[in-house]
Order: C-alpha cells, then sequence, then structure tokens
C-alpha cells in the first residue's frame, strides 16, 4: 500500500518508518515536495534534494501523469486505436471508441480486441483510464 503525503502536516522526526520511506520513494521517482517550518505559516516548494530535517513537514507534490507506452509495430495495421478499461485490461480499436462505465464502445462497426495478453505490447502509464485512449501516429 502506499502512503500518500500530499497532506502531510508532521514534521519529519515524529513520520513512521514506513511514511519515511514514501517521502524517499517519492524522491527518487523524481516527486517534487513542499515543506514547512513549525515556525512558518506557509509552505515552500523545495527545488532541490531533501534536507530531511526532523522539524520540517514535507509534503509531496503528485508526480505528473504519464500516457501509457504502445509498441504500435507489433500490433496489426488495423488496430487504429489503444485504450485501457477501468479493470486495466489494454484493447485496440479498429474505430474510435467512447467511454462508457469502465469500458470503451465503439459507435461505428469495427473490431476490438484485448491487446496486453502479450508481453511488450502496453506498458501501462499512471493516467486514469479515461484518459489512456490514443490514435495510431501517422
Amino acid at each position: 500500500m502506499t502512503i500518500d503525503m500530499t497532506n502531510n502536516r508532521v514534521p519529519y522526526g515524529l513520520l513512521t518508518d514506513e511514511e519515511k520511506a514514501a517521502l524517499h520513494e517519492h524522491e527518487k521517482a523524481g516527486g517534487g515536495f513542499l515543506y514547512t517550518t513549525v515556525s512558518d505559516t506557509y509552505w515552500r516548494i523545495d527545488c532541490e534534494k531533501c534536507g530531511w530535517y526532523p522539524n520540517y513537514a514535507y509534503r509531496t507534490v503528485p508526480l505528473p501523469k504519464t500516457q501509457d507506452v504502445i509498441a504500435w509495430e507489433k500490433l496489426p495495421d488495423w488496430v487504429e486505436w489503444v485504450a485501457r478499461t477501468a479493470a486495466g485490461t489494454s484493447w485496440g480499436f479498429e474505430c474510435d471508441p467512447t467511454p462508457a462505465t469502465g469500458w470503451w464502445i465503439m459507435q461505428a462497426n469495427g473490431e476490438a480486441r484485448r491487446i496486453d495478453d502479450f508481453p511488450g505490447i502496453v506498458q501501462i502509464g499512471t493516467c486514469d483510464w479515461k484518459d489512456s485512449k490514443q490514435r495510431r501516429p501517422k
């Protein structure tokens, strides 16, 4: 389970080992931070590596969301669109799909097949499934 540290108010020195580990993992992933001291009434942006001072409270700034990486050259030519469902499965579509409840539907007749059963076709990003739709590059 990932610990959400975006609203943290506890000084670093009073955090649990798991909370400290969550901050360090965020730093390793290239994420940013806000920090404040006990005497400050505002949060500062930390552009450098954190000093992890015991009396500073640190908050993580969420990492930007990333798109799925599609190996288009490995897909059949009829696959014009790729999108991920709410369940996390990736599908190839012949026609432009529209989001439904956790799923994608096509308004026109065409093929749709699951494409993530084979390794190396899709590398899942961090964007929401509704933002995962991509069209084959020309």
